[in-house]
């Protein structure tokens, strides 16, 4: 068992974040970790890149648990290595350029499900009804 440190995303930058994983994860190497919404108590999985990393059984290991329980914060376990199969989004491409026009019809779609929801379009008229007196 080590101790991880690392960040979110592909190129973490700022707050690292501390889990417990394995003995087979190396620094650099993307896995899947657990991640709790503080307002909504939500866990999902997310990307963690490791940054650095220390065995389970040492004083910077005991050092952070410490640190963290004393908050009242747990360190989470690290799902695994299977980005594409365990994170909702994870998909794999043949190209760039087709994992472009699948993010731009994947933005346009949301976008568009935003501005033309059905509670928007309704409160819209709405408002135009009374402005216009009808």
């Amino acid at each position: 068992m080590r101790l991880y440190l690392g960040g979110y995303g592909h190129h973490p930058s700022g707050k690292m974040y501390s889990y417990w994983g394995n003995d087979n994860y190396r620094t650099g190497q993307n896995v899947v970790a657990p991640v709790t919404n503080k307002r909504t108590g939500r866990t999902y999985n997310t990307m963690f890149t490791i940054m650095r990393t220390s065995g389970g059984d040492g004083q910077v290991a005991d050092n952070e648990a410490q640190r963290l329980s004393q908050s009242g914060i747990g360190i989470k376990y690290i799902h695994g290595t299977d980005v594409l199969g365990k994170l909702p989004s994870g998909k794999r491409f043949e190209s760039k350029s087709q994992w472009a026009k699948d993010s731009e019809a994947r933005y346009n779609s949301e976008l568009e499900s935003r501005i033309f929801s059905r509670g928007s379009i309704n409160s819209n008229n709405q408002a135009m009804q009374r402005i216009l007196g009808g």
